[in-house]
């Protein structure tokens, strides 16, 4: 299946080391050795600290144009939205640019927290956000099931934006993962697979910028197959398919989407 962009939720991961880079390569080049592995990137980096156009034209250079990039977009715009959030959007649009016009960026990803509820004030926010981004590749990731239903799919249908699919645990108030819940939507069929880890998702001990605990899994053979028709019908309807493994803990993430892209060749 041609076009289909698979890789990993980052990249700059030391413990990688003897599992998916070499035991004698250097970090400045973890990058280069990935791209010559996987098409795509989703960058992380993005979250904590505001990128600058400078920053994000580096990661173009250092894996020789050879990558698609989605972004993650920054917290101040999805977890510390403040009264000045447009400041935020203007300065993350500016770092955007470099890679909008090389035709990199494939996705711009909005990841909500789960506190992010369904309320009036949240729908007005969300609707000015996806505008202020207006031809740029939206993708919204939800981590609260109340926003699963029709009228958002509309919404978010109507701004040309599109809704991740996020494979995770089945607990309560998360999204249902499963396609009949959470339907593709606009060109994009975005996949995060955080993996299934149910005992440590709400783990009070986590740490909360490297999400050890909560992403630690490795998806089986099996696991990986069941995607393989998801992906096939994507493709074929023309959608651009992307599939970003998030379990990175160990590895495993390097190793599930290296399958995943046999699978789907």
């Amino acid at each position: 299946m041609d076009g289909i962009l698979i890789g990993t939720s980052g990249y700059d991961y030391p413990e990688w080391k003897g599992v998916f880079y070499p035991e004698d390569l250097k970090r400045k080049d973890f990058l280069l050795y990935y791209s010559t592995v996987f098409n795509a990137l989703e960058l992380n980096s993005s979250f904590y600290n505001m990128p600058t156009a400078e920053r994000l034209c580096s990661f173009y250079d250092r894996s020789e144009g050879k990558l698609n990039f989605s972004v993650k977009a920054n917290r101040l715009l999805t977890h510390e939205i403040g009264l000045v959030w447009q400041g935020a959007a203007e300065d993350f649009k500016l770092a955007l640019n470099p890679l909008m016009q090389k035709d990199v960026l494939s996705a711009l990803l909005f990841q909500f927290p789960q506190s992010f509820h369904y309320t009036k004030e949240n729908r007005i926010y969300l609707a000015k956000l996806i505008s202020e981004f207006e031809g740029f590749p939206v993708v919204i990731e939800f981590r609260h099931s109340e926003w699963i239903r029709e009228s958002v799919f509309e919404g978010l249908q109507k701004r040309n934006a599109s809704i991740a699919f996020c494979d995770m645990p089945q607990l309560k108030k998360l999204p249902d993962g499963t396609l009949t819940k959470t339907p593709f939507i606009g060109s994009n069929a975005y996949i995060r697979l955080h993996g299934r880890n149910q005992n440590a998702w709400y783990n009070a001990t986590e740490n909360s910028t490297n999400g050890n605990a909560r992403y630690c899994y490795d998806y089986s053979d099996g696991e990986l197959s069941s995607f393989v028709p998801i992906v096939s019908k994507a493709n074929h309807e023309g959608r651009k398919v992307q599939m970003y493994f998030n379990n990175h803990p160990k590895g495993s993430g390097a190793r599930n989407a290296k399958r995943m892209r046999e699978l789907v060749e």
